[in-house]
């Protein structure tokens, strides 16, 4: 490939990054599950226009595997906000959940959660996670899965809703009209 079309993949592809990075986003995940003595894992990404953010994971792994994750950001467009966590021992049930949240600074609202709960057989693995994004028309995914073996149970959930930015009318304030003449002296 010659240099010149090298250069031009290069600027249409920094066009591309720079046009997905004009909305703050916030995304994690986490799983856990006590195969082969224990396993937690978990992500946590912020993404915004740079005013302020944060992205922490923590995870542990033992008699109890656990796993969380944390991403928070403010940015031009509004605030974004991710958390997903999980947690399995090596007896009873492993449970994984999701919280996400974006308030646009026009008043939209998008948020989804989500969890699942694997019960039963002697292997088990959960993991949720999702993902925000406060440009102006926000949305807000989760996920949720789960596996056990043999046998066993997994009940899994997933919500995500929207609220579209209301049009604020604010009534202006009555005031009374007061109208002062100088008083007169003397008689009339």
């Amino acid at each position: 490939m010659n240099r010149s079309r090298e250069y031009a993949m290069v600027l249409v592809m920094s066009g591309m990054m720079a046009m997905s990075a004009l909305a703050g986003e916030a995304s994690t995940s986490a799983s856990a599950g006590n195969r082969g003595g224990g396993n937690a894992a978990a992500t946590a990404n912020y993404v915004g226009d740079g005013l302020a953010g944060l992205a922490r994971t923590r995870t542990r792994t033992g008699a109890v595997n656990a796993a969380t994750g944390l991403a928070v950001g403010v940015d031009s467009d509004g605030l974004d906000f991710s958390f997903s966590h999980a947690i399995a021992g090596q007896r009873g049930p492993a449970y994984a959940g999701t919280f996400n949240l974006s308030i646009g600074n026009n008043g939209h609202v998008s948020g989804s959660y989500g969890g699942v709960v694997a019960q039963g057989g002697a292997v088990r693995d959960v993991a949720a996670g999702g993902a925000t994004r406060s440009s102006p028309g926000g949305t807000s995914t989760a996920f949720a899965r789960g596996n056990t073996f043999p046998g066993g149970t997994v009940q899994a959930t997933t919500h995500t809703y929207n609220r579209p930015a209301q049009r604020v009318v604010r009534p202006v304030a009555y005031r009374p009209i007061v109208i002062r003449q100088p008083a007169r002296l003397g008689r009339r």
